[in-house]
Parts: structure tokens; sequence; C-alpha cells
């Protein structure tokens, strides 16, 4: 893993440095440079500067920053991915171990493709998905294990990061609510919840408050996320630049909140593994945002299914893993940068007006990612529940 991590990492500094790809992948990291010099002079993050990012995330780069050079992109670039590479070896760690319990054959080759699939391999060095998914696993582990109070207390730190594994919480809670018939249960862990929520994010509040007599520095990320624009790389960014501007795309925001709260009260029998799944893509399908870090999510649990599968099952979702896997580094960043530059930019009509080769290849992955994203959570809505825990299906654990 940190094999693959190190020879990316110095490829993209090297090789393909010049490339409108890699000046597209590290266009995220290019938007830390202010935050790195300000917090090298002494600014507060949350307090008095802020970032679009959530608070824990802006923690994060915050102990980055010393060992940065801001205006050294390739510097800041290396120090990033030595950053997320920890994280993946604390995630391939969890991950086997976790694997070798479900399916003991296939728990090498399956953390192999969690760690080193081309999703994994193009985005991790240049995101921050790799912490949050060490959250997720901690969550799942404790899950499995049962101590769902302390499954609740990782992936509500995981919240400080990005939001999304407050479903996978939710989704424990309805199972023991509906199934196991304890009521009371969601009370405990929306305390722990609401307590790791307010240790992350008071002390921000009162701080920005004192310093500056507002609390805006700290608000600021959450009211960016609530009001984030249009990202092109979507299906419904295809529509427009096909179509032209399409003034209901503003809602769909809540459409994919509606389509993962019914993913998280749906089958409560599910295990974790596919409820995981089809929260993060119900949160994808019709979203305004689809970044492809985003599948990094959903891999772990995905794999994790699998394990639990017989033959067939196994087969078939592993074909999906590929597919998807293939078709999200197509969208991007391999077919947007040639996208973009025939275009000369995302705009409503750019398709039609000034479309080509690459353009047309963007959107035909993106549509054909988005269905097989829709024939993934129907196969996923049909299946039985996978075995308990410790109880493999004999086809693939044998």
């Amino acid at each position: 893993m940190a094999l693959v991590r190190a020879v990316t990492v110095a490829l993209l500094l090297t090789v393909f440095w010049n490339t409108p790809m890699v000046s597209h992948l590290v266009q995220d990291i290019r938007t830390w440079r202010d935050f790195f010099a300000e917090t090298q002079a002494g600014a507060i993050p949350y307090v008095t500067i802020t970032k679009e990012y959530p608070v824990l995330g802006g923690m994060l780069y915050w102990l980055m920053s010393p060992f940065v050079r801001p205006d050294d992109l390739r510097q800041t670039i290396l120090v990033h991915a030595v950053f997320m590479t920890v994280a993946d070896l604390v995630n391939t760690v969890l991950f086997y171990r976790v694997a070798r319990e479900i399916a003991p054959r296939w728990a090498f080759a399956a953390t192999l493709l969690l760690g080193l699939n081309l999703t994994a391999i193009v985005t991790s060095p240049v995101r921050y998905e790799s912490w949050i998914v060490t959250f997720v696993l901690l969550g799942y582990v404790a899950h499995r294990r049962r101590a769902f109070l302390w499954a609740a207390l990782w992936w509500s730190i995981g919240c400080g990061l990005k939001w999304y594994p407050a479903f996978f919480l939710a989704a424990q809670e309805w199972r023991l609510f509906v199934v196991e018939r304890r009521r009371w249960h969601w009370l405990a862990a929306g305390g722990v919840f609401a307590a790791v929520t307010a240790v992350l994010n008071v002390p921000f509040a009162v701080m920005a408050l004192r310093e500056t007599g507002s609390i805006w520095n700290w608000l600021a990320p959450y009211v960016f996320h609530v009001r984030r624009p249009l990202y092109w790389d979507t299906l419904l960014g295809v529509l427009q630049i096909w179509l032209g501007p399409l003034p209901w795309e503003r809602y769909a925001g809540l459409w994919s909140l509606v389509l993962m709260l019914a993913a998280v009260v749906a089958r409560p029998r599910l295990g974790l593994e596919y409820k995981g799944v089809l929260v993060c893509l119900a949160a994808v399908l019709f979203n305004r945002i689809y970044s492809t870090q985003f599948n990094l999510r959903f891999y772990p649990f995905l794999l994790l299914g699998a394990l639990h599968e017989d033959g067939r099952g196994f087969r078939r979702l592993l074909a999906f893993f590929a597919v998807l896997d293939v078709l999200n580094v197509i969208v991007y960043p391999v077919s947007f940068a040639g996208a973009v530059e025939e275009m000369g930019g995302f705009f409503p009509d750019a398709a039609r007006e000034a479309g080509a080769f690459w353009t047309k290849a963007f959107s035909a992955a993106i549509v054909l990612r988005t269905l097989v994203v829709a024939a993934l959570g129907v196969w996923l809505l049909r299946r039985p529940p996978p075995a308990e825990a410790g109880q493999p299906r004999a086809g693939i654990a044998q």
C-alpha cells in the first residue's frame, strides 16, 4: 500500500506534473494555500478565519500546516499525501482484520481492492477521504462487536470531517429499534452524537464570538454546504451542459435527503454492510455533487458485503465494483480535463455549442455511472440479509 502511494505521488509530481489532468486533480490542495499561510501566521481556524470544510477537517489541515510550505505546491502535495497515507495504512489493518473474520480465504485480496482500486490510487493522496474511512471502519468494528455506543462515538467523530457517517448511525439505531425492539437505545446514541458534536463545535463558536463578535467564521462552512452550487460532474450537470438551465435542479439536495432516509428505513433487517452502501448510493444518485472520491465512502461496505455472499453474489458485487471504479476515474480526472478544454469551462449549453470527443465521453461516462449506481441499489435491496457477524456464508469463506 505504502509503495503504491509513493510511486503514485512520485509520478504525479514528475512525469504527469504539467498535464491538465493533474492540474485539476490537485486543485483542492491549491485552495488550502491561504489557510496554511494564515494559520502559520497565528490565525485560528473557525475563529479568526474560516474554511468551507467541517470543523474536524479544518483541524486536520491545521495539524498539517507546520509541515507545509504554502507557496510550494509540490511540497504541499507531498506532505498532504504522507498524512493521507498514514490513514490508508490504518484502514488497511482495520479492514483486513474484519475481512479475515468474515472470509479468511479472500481477506488479503479484498484488502488490496480496498486500497489499490483506481479511485483510491488517483484520489487518496490529494483528498482527505481516507481519514473519514478510518472512523467509518472503527465504527463498523464496534458495530460487529455489538458495542453500539462505541460505534456511535466513532461515527460521530467522523461527522466532524464529513456528514455522511451520521446516516450509518441512523441505520444502526433503526435496526435496533425495529428488529431488536430496543426502544430507547437511540436516546443514548443520540446523546453520544450530540456530545461529540458539541465538543467539536462549541469551543470554536464561543472563541469566534469572543474574538470577532460573531460566530460567522464557525458557521460559514455549514451555510456553504447548504447552499453549494451545482457541480458539473453529475447527472444534473451533464443535462445542463447539453439542454441548458434546469431551474428544478436546485431541489436535488432535498431529493437526495429523501432517498437517504428511505435507504435508512427500508429493509431494517438488512446488514449494515448493504445499508452503508445504499445510503451512499442514495446520496449521489441525483445529487448536485458527486465527486470522484465519494465512491471511497461505500467501497469498504461493498467489499465486506461481497465477502458475506455466496459465489454468484460475490462475483456480481465484484463486477459492480469494477465497472463503477473504471467509470468513476473516466469521469474524473480522465475525461473531465479534456471536456473543460473543449468547452472552455462548464456552463449551460456549453456541450451543445462546443462539445467534442472528450465532452461526449465525459457525458456518457456520467450517465453510465448513474445507471450502474441505480442498478446496484436495486440489486442490494432485493438481496436477503447477509449472514450475522461471525457466521459467514460458506461459499466464499471456505
